[in-house]
């Protein structure tokens, strides 16, 4: 376990700054605990360096938590940061996990989950709850966009490549043994599909996702 001398608490209640100190003390026998109630004395306590980790409340009065966390990283790009949120929304989670916090717990979980959550970070590991990181794994696969010609059945991905190689709809006829009018239809499905109009525009579209040489 990676040994605490000095860490950042950064949150404006008192009492939680307080539960904060006795389990890093309860952790790390003769811990130096620094204490700052609002962004602009935390980012003046970093500056003076020395600290090993930041214990940040995401709801500090003044900035939100990836933006204070995002001045921190300009200041100290490795200083380890744990994120303490009562906040359930994803959107401030994966903000604030791409801002450059190494970890974040919500304030609800039991000591046990804090204390692992402080351990991991200290030790230059990341922490997210099971259950966030199931959750944000789901909401980045539903927002995901399928590209263009994954949205086409298996028949209409073989008249697409076909179309961006330059072949004639009476070509494609012959190829796949199916009547032009059939092949037309199919066209029409990709064109809807895709929202590529013109022949020129499928194949530059091919060329750029490597469907065709």
């Amino acid at each position: 376990m990676a040994w605490l001398k000095r860490a950042l608490i950064a949150d404006d209640h008192g009492v939680t700054r307080r539960g904060l100190g006795e389990i890093l003390r309860d952790l790390y026998p003769g811990i130096e605990i620094g204490e700052a109630v609002d962004q602009p004395s935390m980012l003046a306590r970093v500056r003076q360096g020395g600290w090993d980790i930041v214990l940040l409340d995401a709801m500090m009065p003044s900035a939100r938590a990836a933006e204070t966390t995002r001045a921190v990283r300009a200041i100290d790009p490795s200083l380890p940061i744990l994120v303490i949120t009562a906040a359930t929304g994803l959107d401030s989670v994966i903000e604030t996990i791409k801002a450059g916090a190494n970890g974040l717990i919500h304030k609800h979980r039991c000591i046990d989950e804090v204390v692992e959550a402080i351990r991991k970070v200290a030790a230059g590991e990341t922490y997210l709850h099971p259950d966030t990181e199931a959750e944000i794994e789901r909401e980045l696969a539903a927002s995901k966009q399928p590209l263009l010609h994954e949205r086409l059945s298996e028949r209409e991905g073989e008249i697409f490549r076909r179309l961006a190689l330059g072949r004639a709809v009476k070509e494609i006829a012959g190829d796949l043994d199916i009547s032009a009018k059939t092949v037309a239809t199919y066209v029409a499905r990709i064109r809807q599909k895709t929202n590529l109009g013109s022949y020129v525009e499928i194949t530059r579209y091919a060329m750029q996702n490597g469907l065709v040489r």
